[in-house]
Parts: C-alpha cells; sequence; structure tokens
C-alpha cells in the first residue's frame, strides 16, 4: 500500500502488471485494489470543509465560497509538493552554469593543465547528478500532483453526487440531467490538470528573475532585449487565459444543453422511434452541437496561439539577445552561446508553457467551481435476485416493473407504507395475489389508487377532489348510503364560478400531483386466503443479463487514424498541414546554418514564427471538425440502431461517449496532437544539427533510440488496455447518476440515499483503480526515458572530456546542449506519442459506435399512396417475434385479422406479449411471418412511411425538452389554428394559455412542470393531430385517475370512431366495450372474439380474468358486455327492417334509393346512425 520511495521512483511494483499486459489482455481483475486513503467514502467525507464553510458564512451574513473549502481541506498536502517545483526549477538553472564551465574549458584547452581537466571532470560529475536528481523530482512531483487532482475531483464526484440525492423540487426544477452528468464528466475533469500546472503560477515569475541575473552576469544588458520578449508574453497570455475562461463557460452551457437533450433522447427513444420523429431531433442535436463546436474551435484558436508562442519564444528570444549583443560590440563565444541558449531553454519551458497553462487550467478550475457550486448549495427472473434488469428496468415489462417496486417497498419492513398506485399497471390476477393485505397486514398502509375494487379491503376510504376531502367513511358505510364512488370524482363543471377579471386564476395548478383520489387504510385487518404458488408468467423481452460494455483489443488500428484525419479535412489539406510542419522545422534548423547571417537569420526567424503559427491553428482546425464529424456519425447511428440496443446498453454507457469521448476529442487530442507533432519534428530538428556537426554522436544515439522503441511498445501494451478500463469503468458512474436521478423520489421514500451514495462511491473507486494505474504506469515509462536520456548527457559530457583533442568549444557546447534539450524534450515526445494513442481509444469508441447494426432503412423504393391506409385493416400471418436472435419467442405463430374501423382490446397476464404484438407491428424488431396493412406488406415499407401512419398513445407519456409546439408538431406541418383546436378538444387550452409564452414557452427537462395526467393529455393531442386510421393504445390510462380516464375514452370513442383502435390494458373496465377481444397468453392468441361471446365459455381464460377483479365488478362488466351486443344486434335489426322499408317508399315516391336515404337522414337524424350501421355491418 505504501511503497518506499525507491519503489515508488522506479514503480518497480508495476512490474507483474506489464509482464501481464505483454502477455494478454487486461481485465478488471487485475488492476489493484484502490488504496483506502483514495477510496471515494473517505475523499468524500475530508471535503466536509464545505459544510462547515456553509454554516460558517450563514452565520456571518455572505456568500459561501466552494474555492475556500477545497483550499481548507487540501492546501497543508499540496504546498508540501512545492518543494519539489523549488528544487527542480533550481537545478534547471544550475544546469547551464556546470555546462558554461565544461564549454570554457574546451576554450582555453590545454592539454598540460591537470588541474583544469580535473574541474572539468568535477563539472561533468556535477552536471550528471543535476541531470539525475531532475529526472527523480520531476516524476515525483508528477505523481503526486496528479494524484491530488484525482483525490480532489473524486471528492468532489462524491459531493456532487451526495447533493443531487438532497436536492429540493425547487432546485431540482433549475437542474437538469444532462447539466449534472457534465459536472461530473467533463468539469471536474479541470481539477485533474489544474493540481499539475498550479505551482508554475509562483514558480514561474521567480525563476524569469533567478535567470534575468544569470544572464546578466552571462553577457550584460543584452539579455533585456530576449527577457522583454518573455515579459510581453506573460500579460498576453494571461489575457489570452481570461480570455478562454470566458469563452470555457459558453462552451460548458452548450455542453450541458446538448447532454440533456441526448440524455431525454436516450431515454425517449423508443417513442421518438414509434412517432417517427429522428430526424427532428437529429436537427436539434445537430443544432446545439454547432454552437458547442464554434465555442470549442475558438478556444482552440487560442490554444493554437498560446502552444505556437511557447515554440516560437526561444527562437525570438534568442534572436533577439544575439542581434543586440553583437550591436552593441560585442564578440560571440562559444561558452556566451550555449549558456544563454540553456537559461532560456530552463525558463522558456516554465515562462512560456508551464505558467500560460497554469493561467488557463486555473480559469477552467474556476469556471467548473462555479457551475457545481449552485448545486452544492441547494439542497421473477431468470438469475433470481442478481439479475441485472438493465437501465431503469428495460428489460421488464411494465407490470414486472411494478412487482418489484412494491417487493423493493415491502423489504423495507417499515411502521407505515404510503403506497401511490402500484397496482395501475398489473392484471387483476396478479394484484389479488400481492403481498398488500398478507405482508402488511399489521402496518400503516395509506393506498393511493384509481382503481375501485381494491377499496373492499381498505379498512378507511378518503375521497379526495381538487384537494378537499369530499367523503370519508368504511366501503359497508359507502354501499349502505347507496353513494356511487366514481360519482363522487366527476367534476362538476356547472357548479365552477368564473374568475373574477383581474385577480390571479388558481384553478389549473402546473405542479406535480400524485392523484385526485386516496384511500386511507389503517392495518387493514381483511386476510385474503394464500392461494397455492403463483404460475411463473414468460419473462417478456427477456434478458438474462446485460453485456458487459464492448473493448477493443491491441494498438489502434492505423485505419482509425485515417478515418480520424479524413473526417476532419481531405487529402490535399491534410498535405497542406504536413508541408507547413516541415517548413516550420526546416526554417528553424536553417537559423543554425546560417548563423553568421543576420538578415538571413531575421528572415528565417520571422519564417519560422509564421508557419508555426499557421501550423498551429491549421491543426485544431483539421482535428475539432474531425471531432464534429465523428460527433454527427455517432448520433445518426444511435437514430438508426434497433431499440434493442438502448434495452441492452444503460444510459450512462452511450452518454459516457456523447460527453467524455466527445469532450477528448474535442478538447485533449487537438491540444496532445499538436504538441505531439511539434515536438516530434523539434527533436528531428535538432537531431539532425547535431548530427551534422558531430557526427559520432550517433554511436549512442541508435541504440538509445532502439531501446526507446522497445520500451514505448512494451508500454502501450500495458497502456492502451489500461485507459480502456479507464474508459469503460467510467460508465457505469454516468449509468448510476442518470438513474438515481430518475427514480429521486423513490430512492427518498425508501429512505436509500446512503445505499445509493455506497454504490456511487463502489462505482467511483472501481474507476479510480483504473486511473490511477494509468498515473503510475505512465510514471514507470516516464522515470525511465528520462534515465536513459540523462546516461545519454553523461556519455556525452565525460566523453567529450575524453575526445577533447579531436573537439572545439562550438562542437562540445552544441551536442551538450541538444544532449540536456533532448533529455526532457524526447521522453516528453515519446510520451506524448503515447499519450496520443490513449487518447485514439475515445476516437475508437465513436467509431465504434458509429457503425452500430441497423434497423430497417426509414425509406424504400416501395412507396405507399399519401391517404394510405384509407380502411385500417391489419391481419397478422403467422407471426413469430423476438428481440434478438439468440433471444426468446415472446410471441408464436400469431394469426389474427382485424377488420377496417373495429375496436380490439388485448388483454393477458403480465409478459403475455401485448406490448410485444406493438413493437411488431412497429418494427421495433424484424418479425418472421407476414404482417398488412390494408395490402400492403409491412416489411417491405421504410420504416418512417410505416410509423408515420400508425398512432399511439403509449404507456408512459413522454414530453421532451422544448416548446409545447415542438412537442406536438415538431415538423411544423400544422398551423396554430390546428394545434390551439387540438389543445382545446384534449382540454389542455387553458393551462397552455396560462404558460408565459404560450406554445412557444420551453417545458422544463421531460416535461416535468405538467402531471402525468396532463403528459398523457399531450401524447392523445398527438394522435388526434395525425388523423391516422390505425390507433394504438397502450396501458395509456394505467396511471391517471378515473376523471381523465374517462375523458381520455370519450375523445378516442368520439376522434376515431372511423378508426381502427388497439388498446391493450390491464383494467378490463376500459376495453369491456370494444368490437373485439384478443387474449394473449405466453406469446399464443388464446381466444379472438366478441367480448360477450368469449364471456359465454366458463373455461375460457378472458372469463377467469373478469372472475378475477371481484363479484361486482365482474357482474358490472358482463352487464357493459351484454349491453353492447344487444345494441349491435338491435342496431343491425332495425337498419335491416328501415332499409326494406325505405327501399319500398323509393318506389313508391319514384325517387333512386339512396336519394331516398340521404331525404329520411335529414328529416330524421336517427335514420343516419341506423343506415351507418347497417352499411358498415352489410359491408
Amino acid at each position: 500500500h505504501k511503497p518506499v520511495y525507491t519503489k515508488l521512483i522506479w514503480s518497480m511494483w508495476l512490474n507483474p502488471l506489464f509482464i501481464t499486459g505483454h502477455k494478454r489482455k487486461l481485465e478488471e481483475d487485475d488492476m489493484y485494489k484502490v488504496l483506502p486513503e483514495d477510496s471515494s467514502e473517505k475523499l468524500g467525507e475530508e471535503l466536509q470543509y464545505w459544510d462547515k464553510e456553509v454554516q460558517k458564512a450563514k452565520k456571518d451574513g455572505r456568500m459561501p465560497h466552494l474555492t475556500k473549502a477545497i483550499i481548507l481541506c487540501y492546501w497543508k498536502s499540496y504546498l508540501v509538493f512545492g518543494i519539489f517545483t523549488m528544487i527542480e526549477e533550481t537545478l534547471k538553472i544550475i544546469q547551464p552554469i556546470f555546462l558554461g564551465k565544461i564549454i570554457n574549458y574546451f576554450e582555453n584547452y590545454d592539454s598540460s593543465d591537470e588541474v583544469a581537466l580535473n574541474f572539468a571532470y568535477c563539472y561533468a560529475a556535477a552536471l550528471s547528478v543535476c541531470t539525475l536528481i531532475l529526472a527523480i523530482m520531476h516524476h515525483l512531483y508528477f505523481y503526486h500532483v496528479q494524484r491530488a487532482g484525482m483525490k480532489l475531483r473524486v471528492a468532489m464526484c462524491h459531493m456532487i453526487y451526495r447533493k443531487a440525492l438532497r436536492l429540493s423540487n425547487t432546485a431540482m426544477a433549475k437542474t437538469t440531467t444532462g447539466q449534472i452528468v457534465n459536472l461530473l464528466s467533463n468539469d471536474v475533469n479541470k481539477f485533474d490538470q489544474v493540481t499539475i500546472f498550479l505551482h508554475f503560477l509562483w514558480a514561474g515569475p521567480i525563476q524569469a528573475v533567478a535567470v534575468t541575473v544569470l544572464l546578466w552576469m552571462e553577457i550584460g544588458p543584452s539579455c533585456l532585449a530576449g527577457m522583454a520578449v518573455l515579459i510581453i508574453l506573460l500579460p498576453v497570455q494571461t489575457c489570452i487565459g481570461r480570455l478562454f475562461s470566458s469563452l470555457r463557460s459558453k462552451t460548458a452551457a452548450f455542453t450541458d444543453v446538448r447532454i440533456r437533450t441526448m440524455n431525454e433522447v436516450i431515454s425517449g427513444m423508443k417513442i421518438i422511434k414509434m412517432y417517427a420523429w429522428e430526424k427532428s431531433f437529429a436537427e436539434l442535436v445537430n443544432g446545439l452541437r454547432r454552437k458547442e463546436i464554434a465555442m470549442v474551435m475558438k478556444s482552440s484558436y487560442l490554444r493554437g496561439l498560446n502552444l505556437a508562442s511557447f515554440f516560437v519564444a526561444s527562437k525570438i528570444t534568442v534572436f533577439m539577445t544575439f542581434m543586440a549583443y553583437v550591436l552593441l560590440g560585442n564578440v560571440i563565444s562559444a561558452s556566451r552561446v550555449f549558456v544563454a541558449v540553456s537559461l532560456y531553454g530552463a525558463v522558456r519551458l516554465t515562462v512560456t508553457l508551464f505558467f500560460p497553462a497554469a493561467v488557463e487550467r486555473v480559469s477552467e478550475a474556476v469556471v467548473s467551481i462555479r457551475r457545481i457550486k449552485p448545486l452544492a448549495n441547494s439542497l421473477s427472473l431468470a438469475n433470481g435476485d442478481l439479475t441485472v434488469i438493465g437501465d431503469r428496468g428495460a428489460t421488464l415489462s411494465g407490470g414486472q416493473k411494478a412487482r418489484v417496486n412494491l417487493a423493493r417497498a415491502v423489504y423495507q419492513d417499515a411502521d407505515i407504507y404510503l403506497l401511490d398506485d402500484p397496482l395501475s399497471a398489473v392484471d387483476a390476477e396478479v394484484g389479488r395475489h400481492l403481498c398488500i393485505c398478507q405482508a402488511l397486514h399489521q402496518k400503516v398502509s395509506v393506498l393511493v389508487t384509481h382503481q375501485l375494487q381494491y377499496l373492499r379491503a381498505a379498512t378507511q376510504i378518503l375521497i379526495l377532489k381538487d384537494g378537499r376531502m369530499v367523503g370519508k367513511g368504511t366501503y359497508s358505510e359507502f354501499l349502505r348510503s347507496g353513494i356511487d364512488f366514481a360519482s363522487l370524482l366527476k367534476k362538476d363543471e356547472e357548479a365552477e364560478q368564473p374568475s373574477v377579471p383581474g385577480t390571479p386564476n388558481l384553478k389549473t395548478s402546473r405542479n406535480r400531483t400524485f392523484s385526485e383520489s386516496s384511500v386511507w387504510s389503517q392495518g387493514s385487518s381483511v386476510h385474503s386466503q394464500k392461494d397455492g404458488a403463483v404460475e411463473q408468467p414468460p419473462v417478456e423481452n427477456a434478458l438474462a443479463a446485460l453485456p458487459e460494455e464492448s473493448r477493443s483489443e491491441g494498438k489502434i488500428n492505423f485505419k482509425v487514424y485515417r478515418k480520424y484525419f479524413t473526417a476532419g479535412a481531405n487529402y490535399f489539406v491534410i498535405f497542406i498541414l504536413s508541408l507547413f510542419n516541415i517548413l516550420a522545422q526546416v526554417s528553424y534548423a536553417y537559423l543554425y546554418v546560417f548563423s553568421d547571417h543576420i538578415f538571413l537569420i531575421s528572415g528565417l526567424t520571422v519564417a519560422t514564427i509564421l508557419f508555426g503559427i499557421i501550423r498551429s491553428l491549421l491543426v485544431f482546425q483539421v482535428l475539432v471538425n474531425s471531432g464534429q464529424t465523428l460527433h454527427n456519425k455517432m448520433f445518426q447511428s444511435i437514430l438508426k440502431a434497433p431499440v434493442l440496443f438502448f434495452d441492452r446498453n444503460p444510459i450512462g454507457r452511450i452518454l459516457n461517449r456523447f460527453s467524455k469521448d466527445i469532450g477528448h476529442l474535442d478538447d485533449l487530442l487537438p491540444l496532445t496532437f499538436l504538441d505531439f507533432v511539434q515536438t516530434l519534428l523539434q527533436i528531428f530538428g535538432v537531431v539532425a544539427v547535431a548530427v551534422a556537426v558531430i557526427p559520432w554522436i550517433l554511436i549512442p544515439l541508435i541504440p538509445l533510440f532502439i531501446l526507446f522503441i522497445f520500451l514505448r511498445r512494451y508500454f502501450l501494451d500495458t497502456s492502451r488496455d489500461i485507459k480502456r478500463l479507464e474508459s469503460t469503468t467510467r460508465s457505469p458512474v454516468f449509468s448510476h447518476l442518470s438513474s438515481s436521478l430518475q427514480g429521486l423520489w423513490t430512492i427518498r421514500a425508501l429512505k436509500a440515499e446512503e445505499r445509493f451514495q455506497k454504490l456511487f462511491d463502489a462505482h467511483q473507486d472501481l474507476h479510480s483503480e483504473a486511473w490511477f494505474l494509468f498515473l503510475t504506469t505512465s510514471r514507470w515509462f516516464a522515470v525511465r526515458l528520462d534515465a536513459i536520456c540523462a546516461i545519454f548527457v553523461i556519455v556525452v559530457a565525460f566523453g567529450s572530456l575524453l575526445l577533447a583533442k579531436t573537439l572545439n568549444a562550438g562542437q562540445v557546447g552544441l551536442a551538450l546542449s541538444y544532449a540536456i534539450t533532448l533529455m526532457g524534450t524526447f521522453q516528453w515526445g515519446v510520451r506524448q506519442s503515447a499519450e496520443v494513442e490513449n487518447l485514439m481509444i475515445s476516437v475508437e469508441r465513436v467509431m465504434e459506435y458509429t457503425e452500430l447494426e441497423k434497423e430497417a432503412p426509414w425509406e424504400t423504393d416501395k412507396h405507399p399512396p399519401p391517404e394510405w391506409p384509407s380502411q385500417g385493416m391489419i391481419a397478422f400471418e403467422n407471426v413469430n417475434f423476438t428481440y434478438s436472435l439468440d433471444g426468446p419467442l415472446v410471441l408464436r405463430h400469431l394469426s389474427v385479422l382485424i377488420k377496417p374501423k373495429e375496436k380490439v382490446g388485448i388483454v393477458g397476464r403480465t409478459g403475455a406479449g401485448k406490448s410485444s404484438l406493438i413493437a411488431a407491428l412497429f418494427r421495433l424488431a424484424e418479425p418472421e411471418g407476414r404482417i398488412w396493412i390494408d395490402k400492403y406488406l409491412t416489411s417491405e415499407l421504410g420504416l418512417h412511411d410505416l410509423r408515420k401512419k400508425i398512432s399511439i398513445i403509449p404507456q408512459e407519456p413522454v414530453l421532451f425538452t422544448g416548446t409545447m409546439r415542438k412537442n406536438l408538431d415538431p415538423f411544423n406541418e400544422y398551423t396554430d389554428e390546428e394545434l390551439w383546436n387540438v389543445l382545446e378538444e384534449v382540454q389542455l387550452k387553458e393551462v397552455v394559455e396560462d404558460l408565459p409564452n404560450k406554445m412557444e414557452t420551453q417545458l422544463a427537462e421531460s416535461g416535468s412542470n405538467f402531471s402525468v395526467g396532463q403528459r398523457q393529455l399531450v401524447c392523445l393531442a398527438r394522435a388526434v393531430l395525425k388523423k391516422n386510421r390505425i390507433l394504438i393504445i397502450d396501458e395509456a390510462t394505467a396511471n391517471v385517475d378515473p376523471r381523465t380516464d374517462e375523458f381520455i375514452q370519450k375523445t378516442i370513442r368520439e376522434k376515431f370512431a372511423q378508426c381502427t383502435v388497439l388498446t391493450i390494458a390491464h383494467r378490463l373496465n376500459t376495453i369491456i366495450d370494444s368490437d373485439k377481444i384478443m387474449v394473449l397468453d405466453a406469446g399464443r392468441l388464446k381466444e379472438y372474439g366478441e367480448p360477450y361471446i368469449l364471456l359465454q365459455e366458463k373455461d375460457g381464460l378472458f372469463y377467469k380474468m373478469v372472475q378475477q377483479v371481484g363479484k361486482t365488478e365482474a357482474a358490472s362488466l358482463i352487464e357493459t358486455a351484454k349491453r353492447v351486443i344487444l345494441k349491435e344486434v338491435l342496431i343491425k335489426f332495425v337498419s335491416a327492417v328501415c332499409f326494406l322499408q325505405v327501399r319500398m317508399s323509393s318506389v313508391m315516391v319514384g325517387l333512386p334509393l339512396h336519394l331516398r336515404i340521404c331525404q329520411l337522414c335529414e328529416t330524421k337524424p336517427s335514420f343516419s346512425v341506423l343506415f351507418s350501421g347497417y352499411t358498415q355491418t352489410s359491408k
């Protein structure tokens, strides 16, 4: 757990992991357990300073400061790391002094001077010791500050999640899931980076002053010309940092909106596909992405200028210094040149790279803290109970979710139970077997319900209407009084008084309400007899377990690089980019060739600066465009993926690619790639010049280069897998967060916050294991690279002294200064190449999602006519249906004919295949067999041509963030008048008129500012608006009160009288008046016919289902079915009689038959009803 420093420096404890990684693909089990002091729970507890800061701020009457809490928590440990910075930066300044002494020895070389030679060996030894200490110090510092960043990030994530679980209603309305996901995926990452550079805010200026003093001692006032360039760069870079901070805030806001929208799209993908709204959401997300990428591009250009300034600063400073030195009449000597170049090299890294990076990272961290702060102020199954049920229970049917929900509540073993209509999504048989009266008979239970059959079991009944009690008593008291329960719940429209003008209208509250009827049950003493074990129903849409997230193996394929670059630009632009890179480096190299020609040097310096800036901006332009293109391709691929993909992959797993991986493509990868390219070209330039001047330098260089290549390959075998593990272990963190926010009310009601916090901490700890290994393996690699470079410096230093007779001062100065430059640059270049490959894993992951399995095409060559379907006939012919090729059949050999305009109720036990029948009709997966709609085979049509012509009112009403207009008409196909008319028809006109901007008002996330009933009415409005001939109703009234249920049923009867309607229902009263009833069991069609006819079969499934609702309710249902069939028979009989009479009278009157019918219909309205009934049946 706590390795000694020699072990830490060389990271020998990692060797077994590297051996394993070299042999095979690493798995999660290969990772080391997280250190106790790095655990999420421990770090979260340490950040309790924030709670103290909040309390203190309240006492002092001021705003609390999150930054202050962070500083109080970490300042002591972080301050110690400053010592490493001080030692490292001091050695960087001392190193050129020893270099100057060695070069000075060669300038005054005397082979007979033994004393001078001994001193030269001492200086070479001192230079070597400095180099070795630098190599060690640098990596100790980086290890500690990166680990500090990791700790801060984990602590902040813990705090964000803890606060999210405690969000108040008001705060929840202002906060979106996308915003919190973005905080955890992008904002907290800034803490990983800020700790690396923070110390350079003070080290940079101090080092600049120290170097100026040493340069003054070496070359006099000429040094001021060069230092002036660096001093001018400091405020410029500070301004750029501030501008970057502003852009970062805007970018983060756009990213929040995009991720929130993506969260809604992924959550509601099934509905989006059924409505055929993919194109509308593609436009929406692409529009948001364009705004985001515009800000990213501006930020990238600033970064490009910053990085270009780092690479050109050394050229400008050296040029300005020695221009001034020569103009002042001084003679240049080798020792002065190389000491000055080395000192500028030391200060250049700190002042022009680390200092601006510190300003930039601090600006980003401050923005992140500002964004986090408001949240921190707010405040029976295949594998038994270990079955993975998917994101938000994606693999369960509605009834199975209801059972799990109820089981979870009972498992708490509480004294008081508040049950918010948990039986709405289950059929009567399942409801009868569930445990409210059995397991909870000695508990105080309050059951809110819309289903009156459960009232018999209640000790006390309380009936509410418009927030007031309108009835209270026992079930028998209500029966004796003769009061009808349902009549108490009806809205008395006539009794309502009109609002007084000028007073606020409080009639339509848009706050979330649970229901409008309640049942008060105090320790029910009613015991229902326990039947035998309930038969286990088949699992609809069953998946034994969710597949693990896929991970690639081996090195990144060259094809990934090619696709990445060509996504951002064509080959010609890539060629121009390569050319500018080469020109920038060639012009830099030629500075040394023409060092005696002042005008040529001036021209080449200008060329170097121009080419350097252009190549930096061009690289960012191309790579940010690549990120944009790949994002759009991935989103298009997601939209075309089958529904099974969303059932098998949790939201967090998909969001991870759209947040963290796309964040890498926008932010880190372009910067790292540009840094790598510039460093690599600089290395080639340095080596080329050095070899041209001193060919023997190749002797140690070639074996060291081979060793570098071997080490890099060996390192990447393990590093790539660790980076992939880091990506996949991040997904559960987002999935858990998203699921927690979706089920926040349930978590609080069950007092499960602590359990969910521990689960979150466990996910974080798993990710920390991968992240910690990523940090330590990077140090393992870097320390070995620097050790090799240090050996190279030592060989060159002592080799120069051994070959003193054959070398001059200039050659030695060049060789040694380049060796020292290479020491940092070479290992940084190789590390950055490895980092580019690691970041390319994000590209690989994004590309993986651009090549997902696709559902059938949206459009095909075969287009039905615009008026199709004109009749609404549906025929299933030997249909088998499964959600996946390897999954069980959920529909088996289904053959049934549904005639035009028929109203068909679909019933069956939970998991019988009711929803699967709808899925087959919509082709959410491709069915076997044939399904016909009005003589067109659905499998031959494009999915949009099919789905647009079928209306659906889903079980769970889905609204999306955006305007009410967009939620009703995303393609702008209807006029305002049509939209207002339809809102009036579904009784939502007043509600929408009360919104601030009417139909243009932005709705809250998932339409949460509307009640469930109101959201269901919006879905009804969508169906009315489309005027399709086929309507599917999927348990649409399961979660609404009887009044809304009755209104929806009435609207459906009126508006869809001429349509074919298929209704899935557990509440039999909603479908008992249907023309036909379809009974499914275990995916097979068991019964199909008129309700009253089916009820004559005493052994039939439908008869048993009706009997299970209770005697009174069953008698009522049978009476309704009888009344419906008598009405139909009567209409047919009277129609036939009337038809004969009209036929006879038409002969007497002398009118054609059809004109006589029209005449009678005008004078006697009842005739029109009779004749429509007759003609319908006669057809």
